[in-house]
């Protein structure tokens, strides 16, 4: 005898298709926090461990790949299906598991990688990425819990609850040799008002020469006539990725009256942080006047 599907079995399929079919957003993957942040092996390891934790009072699952990411000027993360000049990814050196975990509430769960060396002529200083992303997965609802819409069943219309996957993406680094770089900051841009400007803004671009990525904190001061030094700005965690050579990055400096940006001038520092074996500092000053027009 052949069976009817009831209207709850096509609820059910309108729901895991709309599950599948929007992809994964930018940012915190569900409940989860990852450590580290960031992966660099630099030549003395060959394994690491990255933990998540399950900060919430359901049980999550996620799933974990490797993808491969290109940094724009402006500062996006954007997916790269093959090598620029001078890219290389790391994804084919870079084994883990597991690649799908389910975390009870309040738990954690480990993901081991472990690196090999690529095969062939490699270049004596050389950087290659890739980065780790942990996505959520949604739980699929139980067809006695869309059974329980009455109004539903009723009118016999179809059940549509979309869900969004999510996922937290972390950079995984591997560098051969000794790759270096440098970093400078270079044309100012600000901002004090605008019809659509809260706040101020101070443009800056990165410049990054080399064979590897910079990772730092920048912090953006404002030098008094009298010798006063006073922090408005700090951004940890800022990356310019190789092969890019020029990030642009718009400073909001939130809370700062236009009007005393007229004296003095502003500071702006970067400094690499000592975890990625960073050891480039840049400084900019950006002299403060009414009347600099390039400035405006």
């Amino acid at each position: 005898m052949r069976r009817t599907k009831s209207p709850f079995a096509w609820m059910m399929f309108v729901f895991v298709s709309l599950v599948v079919g929007l992809g994964p957003r930018a940012g915190l993957a569900q409940g989860v926090s990852v450590t580290p942040l960031r992966v660099l092996f630099d030549g003395r390891e060959r394994s690491t461990t990255v933990f998540l934790s399950n900060r919430t009072s359901t049980q999550n699952t996620y799933r974990i790949s490797l993808v491969n990411r290109r940094m724009l000027p402006d500062g996006d993360i954007v997916p790269a299906e093959e090598a620029g000049p001078g890219e290389h990814f790391a994804d084919g050196m870079i084994s883990f598991s597991p690649r799908r975990v389910s975390i009870a509430p309040q738990s954690a769960q480990t993901i081991r990688l472990l690196v090999r060396r690529p095969r062939g002529d490699v270049p004596e200083d050389v950087e290659f990425r890739t980065h780790m992303s942990i996505q959520s997965i949604p739980p699929t609802p139980r067809l006695e819990d869309l059974e329980t819409n009455q109004k539903v069943i009723e009118e016999q219309r179809l059940l549509v609850q979309p869900v969004v996957t999510v996922e937290t993406v972390i950079p995984v680094i591997i560098r051969i040799g000794n790759p270096q770089a440098t970093i400078s900051l270079a044309n100012p841009r600000l901002k004090r008002t605008g019809p659509d400007l809260p706040d101020p803004e101070l443009v800056v671009d990165l410049v990054r020469a080399g064979a590897r990525s910079v990772y730092g904190d920048m912090e953006v001061f404002h030098l008094h006539p009298d010798g006063r030094r006073e922090s408005l700005y700090v951004s940890r965690g800022l990356a310019v990725y190789a092969p890019l050579q020029v990030r642009t990055k718009t400073i909001r400096l939130k809370g700062v009256d236009p009007a005393r940006l007229t004296t003095g001038s502003l500071l702006v520092r970067y400094e690499e942080t000592p975890d990625m074996h960073g050891d480039q500092v840049a400084e900019l000053v950006v002299p403060l006047d009414t009347e600099t027009a390039s400035l405006r």
